[in-house]
């Protein structure tokens, strides 16, 4: 405190207040600035090892990729897929199950199954009514169909 009250050019209200009379030390700050210029050396220097580590292992695991085992086409993906125009292909898409919907067609005209419009199946439901359950079911043992 000594060195404070001797201060040249400091008024006395500054004093009386207890305000700073003296400026920040600058080696703390630069410390710190340093510091924060090595640390994001280091992060910039780390990131781009990991990049080029993943840019090398990727071929890797591209290889062992394998179709899920319920897709239709078992076909892999190549890169993202992207909807080039999204608004053509919900139209294509709800023409496509009105068709399914609203039609007749044979599913396997050989063993004489029919795809029937989904109104006339409801007709069909409401007049007949749903199928009733069996009394046994596969591996129930006490006959009661549950």
């Amino acid at each position: 405190m000594s060195d404070h009250s001797n201060s040249a050019g400091v008024s006395g209200a500054s004093r009386a207040a207890g305000h700073e009379l003296s400026d920040a030390d600058a080696k703390p700050l630069v410390r710190v600035g340093i510091a924060l210029a090595i640390i994001m050396l280091v992060g910039f220097v780390g990131m781009l090892l990991m990049f080029r580590t993943l840019v090398f292992a990727q071929p890797l695991y591209d290889t062992v990729q394998q179709a899920h085992p319920l897709s239709s086409s078992r076909a892999l993906a190549t890169g993202p897929r992207l909807q080039p125009d999204p608004p053509r292909q919900k139209a294509e898409l709800r023409l496509y199950e009105d068709n399914l919907l609203t039609t007749y067609d044979w599913i396997d005209q050989e063993g004489k199954v029919a795809r029937i419009p989904i109104t006339r199946a409801i007709e069909i439901l409401a007049a007949s009514g749903l199928p009733k359950p069996t009394d046994v079911v596969a591996g129930d043992s006490r006959g009661t169909g549950r």
